[in-house]
């Protein structure tokens, strides 16, 4: 007998919840939601978990081995992918070398990712449509310019020697900010004057619109595909500039959440030039935090981006985009605290999870049997909005929680009973 009362959002979780049990044989919950989208971003609520990495990894594999999909974008820093994406195509070195620049713990990073990439170079060793490996971020995690400005100098030595002083300049009015991860370079910045901020983005400024309005000389020059990857580079070190700037006001109070978005558009930029650049049939598997991946944009007055990547591939790619969060309701997390003197910024340390407020989405789970589960959220926005149920409003980032709009966020959640952290941190 059917209850004459609508069920709870907790009780329709409970009902309605796929569960995934690891290892995944068979995915038909997240096949069907998947459909013939072109992009399925995979989120997590914290970096270095344990259980995210290995739960990607299973999801990757399904859907390259079932469902075609043939590239494997990372929120990992373009430059350094290149190199990465010829060594899961067979190339020599050593992995754990490759990863060294920007080793701070983004998917492709920790332990579990880096053993997804062992798994991705061994299928393409035998596979008819190997899996291309994409870094979509800005060069070392924000700390420096020098991965994206170095490059760029060699190739302007070539091309147009009368503007390798542009990189030049940069390079050295950035030295002194630059460090081992954006936190620290925003550090370095708040004792940086405001003149030789103004002066390096200016810089920048002239940089860009040399390498732009000389399109088609450098491109008859040297080659289109030369040309497109020192254009990528240059916007790099412009959005890790501006970046850097943005958190430096984050850091000293006066946050502006527009600016807090220059790093969000270079990775939604990267991965829809890489669209455009690729076969009509090419289909990405795209990896990133929660706060990258979701489909809305961040009100102002709370200290993340006003426009995630999420919220621009939405817009541009309507329902061939799919925004899946990953999150957990208890076990240990990352703290990141915030860390002038260590060389990333910020310390990370191992902590209980906190307990899950009534109205966030990892409360929703709480009656959910100790399992990975996922929740088609389409429908379970539909069952709230149809009995006019109050909506989760918070969603847990690390160790705490955010004011997230998860019903229209996310196209789908997994939750994650209980977490632990990669062996990359120790407890």
């Amino acid at each position: 007998m059917e209850s004459s009362y609508p069920l709870s959002l907790v009780e329709w979780t409970t009902r309605n919840a796929a569960r995934l049990d690891v290892p995944l044989d068979d995915l038909v919950a997240l096949r069907r939601l998947v459909g013939d989208a072109r992009v399925v971003a995979l989120g997590e609520n914290s970096h270095q978990i344990r259980e995210f990495g290995l739960l990607r990894e299973q999801i990757l594999r399904y859907l390259v081995t079932e469902c075609g999909f043939t590239v494997y974008a990372v929120e990992f820093e373009a430059i350094c992918g290149r190199a990465v994406d010829a060594w899961v195509h067979g190339g020599d070195g050593d992995l754990d070398a490759l990863l060294l620049p920007g080793a701070d713990g983004y998917p492709g990073q920790s332990a579990e990712g880096r053993d997804t990439l062992r798994w991705l170079r061994s299928w393409n060793s035998a596979a008819r449509h190997p899996v291309r490996f994409e870094g979509l971020d800005i060069p070392a995690a924000g700390g420096s310019l020098a991965p994206a400005l170095e490059p760029v100098a060699a190739y302007l030595a070539d091309i147009d020697p009368a503007a390798v002083r542009y990189a030049r300049t940069a390079l050295e009015l950035a030295e002194p900010v630059s460090a081992g991860s954006g936190y620290a370079s925003a550090h370095a910045r708040l004792a940086l004057g405001p003149e030789l901020q103004d002066q390096l983005s200016a810089t920048l400024g002239r940089l860009l619109n040399r390498i732009t309005a000389m399109r088609e000389i450098y491109a008859q020059q040297g080659g289109p595909r030369a040309y497109e990857r020192a254009l990528s580079d240059v916007w790099a070190a412009w959005r890790t500039d501006q970046m850097q700037r943005a958190m430096s006001e984050l850091f000293s109070g006066t946050p502006d959440a527009a600016n807090l978005s220059a790093r969000d558009r270079y990775l939604a930029d990267t991965l829809l030039e890489l669209l455009d650049q690729s076969a009509p049939d090419t289909r990405i598997v795209l990896a990133a935090h929660n706060a990258h991946i979701q489909r809305t944009a961040n009100p102002e007055g709370v200290p993340l981006p006003r426009i995630p990547m999420g919220h621009v591939l939405a817009q541009a790619l309507g329902a061939d985009y799919v925004s899946v969060a990953l999150t957990s309701s208890g076990g240990r997390t990352v703290q990141n605290v915030p860390d002038p003197t260590h060389p990333a910024g910020m310390r990370q340390a191992a902590t209980d999870a906190p307990e899950a407020p009534h109205d966030s989405v990892e409360a929703l789970f709480s009656q959910v049997p100790e399992a990975p589960a996922l929740v088609d959220v389409a429908a379970l926005r539909a069952h709230a909005r149809n009995h006019g149920l109050q909506e989760p409003t918070l969603m847990r980032m690390d160790d705490g929680f955010l004011p997230v709009p998860a019903l229209d966020a996310y196209d789908a959640v997994v939750n994650v009973p209980r977490t632990t952290l990669t062996a990359d941190i120790g407890e």
